[in-house]
């Protein structure tokens, strides 16, 4: 029998839980399922013990942005520890532990536009595992939105786990479920191209504990230093390891990629073509935050046209 156990979030103030579930493609590749209609986002998650579980997560309150409901549907009643578990990975997927207070007071500073910043937005949406976060770059890397889409989830659909009553909801697979694979099979299965070489590869790397995404998530090494082990791992250059490094909470590096580069020529180059160096000059005073910077104009450049 399906039980259903409802938690609450009290997240720090400012929050914005519409602008951070919507905040880049993630929120679209599955486990992950937007309801834009509800304004709330569905995940489907195995925890510690090997359970699977549906995570609803919405605004409790539109009056009271503070706080957010997370419905959870588990077969069986969730143990204490498991919902500690669930409320740790979304209190990381929703970046609620970052303090951008010096971001908000220089958006503030600089007043309109920037000063809408401090309503709450700046928290980009990443994966409970920096493991899942680095497969879904790679899947992004010299192809269209549609083909990413299309590789996460056929990876999720053959390795997933499956919720228990409905096989079509699946989690997104372990290092260890990918490393166990016969490559020849995975690959067939996945149809990633030469990405599913790159992440076979980094999944029995994991497993055999010659790399650890979540010490370089939280690594206290300078964005330099970080940046070079992230490009150690087959399939991160540099565009993947700027987009790494957003996720996990530095933001003095910016993407540079077709997106980056076709908003730079329209917003500030009256769509003549600059350089890459050129265009990197725009957000140069922005020093440790440019990445939020360049997030907020093209996504306000963007919504508005």
């Amino acid at each position: 029998m399906i039980q259903k156990t409802d938690l609450i979030i009290t997240t720090p103030s400012p929050f914005n839980f519409a602008a951070t579930i919507s905040s880049h493609g993630w929120v679209d590749l599955p486990p992950n399922y937007c309801d834009a209609e509800t304004n709330s986002m569905r995940r489907i998650e195995q925890l510690s013990p090997g359970n699977v579980v549906i995570l609803q997560i919405y605004d409790v309150n539109s009056d009271d942005p503070s706080l957010i409901g997370v419905q959870v549907e588990s077969e069986n009643l969730l143990l204490e520890s498991e919902k500690q578990e669930i409320l740790h990975k979304l209190w990381d997927m929703l970046r609620l532990d970052e303090d951008l207070s010096e971001f908000y007071a220089i958006c503030q500073k600089r007043g309109a536009p920037w000063d809408e910043m401090t309503r709450g937005y700046g928290r980009i949406l990443r994966s409970p595992t920096f493991f899942e976060d680095v497969v879904k770059t790679i899947c992004t890397t010299n192809v269209q939105w549609g083909g990413t889409r299309g590789m996460i989830k056929r990876l999720v659909e053959n390795y997933g786990e499956p919720y228990p009553g409905n096989p079509a909801l699946r989690t997104f697979p372990s290092p260890e479920v990918i490393a166990a694979l016969p490559f020849d099979e995975f690959h067939a299965n996945v149809r990633m191209g030469y990405r599913s070489a790159y992440i076979h590869l980094l999944s029995q790397r994991v497993v055999l504990g010659e790399v650890d995404l979540e010490a370089m998530k939280r690594s206290p090494l300078p964005t330099n230093e970080l940046k070079k082990e992230l490009l150690s791992i087959k399939g991160v250059g540099n565009y993947a390891a700027a987009n790494l490094l957003m996720l996990a909470g530095r933001y003095d590096e910016l993407t540079v990629d077709t997106v980056f580069r076709q908003f730079m020529r329209e917003r500030y180059f009256q769509n003549q073509i600059p350089t890459d160096k050129e265009a990197l000059t725009i957000y140069e005073d922005w020093g440790k935050w440019k990445y939020l910077a360049y997030w907020f104009e093209i996504w306000q450049y963007y919504n508005n046209q």
